[in-house]
């Protein structure tokens, strides 16, 4: 009788345990809810996210300027910020980036931005390393606004350690 108890108790935590590592964690938290669509970002040819930062233009909500350090190391801290131009700050709401690598599982490195006092949007931000020492990432940045949400995934490149 305790074998068979024993045994019950090994299969309910084994079932536990596979549908913990069943889910991926980033869904358990809630996206950042929007009401209205989902909008595109054109990003523009000569968008440079790192050093002078990228204008992106979010419809008729105005534009965005996102930028990040002319240097991004993996393992070291730096600050991206998204500047609202012109009357486009009183239309934004929630600003989140997703850093991803195509065809790379790197984990979640999704951050909140958090906005600032001059009503700018910034997060220190670390990525990691990649073992197979690729440094091409995508910024999936998301921008809540009364319009909708606004999606814009810019490519950038990181600095070797």
């Amino acid at each position: 009788m305790n074998q068979a108890r024993w045994l019950v108790a090994t299969f309910v935590a084994l079932a536990v345990l596979s549908f913990i590592w069943g889910h991926n964690p980033a869904e358990v938290r809630p996206k950042d809810t929007a009401s209205g669509p989902v909008i595109p970002v054109v990003i523009p040819n000569d968008c440079t996210m790192k050093g002078t930062g990228c204008d992106l233009a979010l419809g008729h909500i105005g534009h965005v300027l996102v930028r990040a350090p002319i240097v991004i190391k993996p393992l070291e801290k730096f600050s991206l910020v998204v500047e609202p131009q012109g009357d486009a700050s009183k239309s934004m709401g929630a600003v989140s980036v997703d850093f991803q690598m195509v065809g790379m599982d790197m984990g979640i490195n999704r951050y909140p931005l958090t906005r600032t006092n001059n009503g700018n949007y910034a997060q220190n931000i670390i990525l990691p390393v990649c073992t197979t020492t690729r440094t091409d990432w995508v910024a999936d940045l998301s921008f809540t606004t009364t319009a909708g949400t606004f999606v814009a995934k810019i490519p950038f490149v990181v600095d070797h350690r």
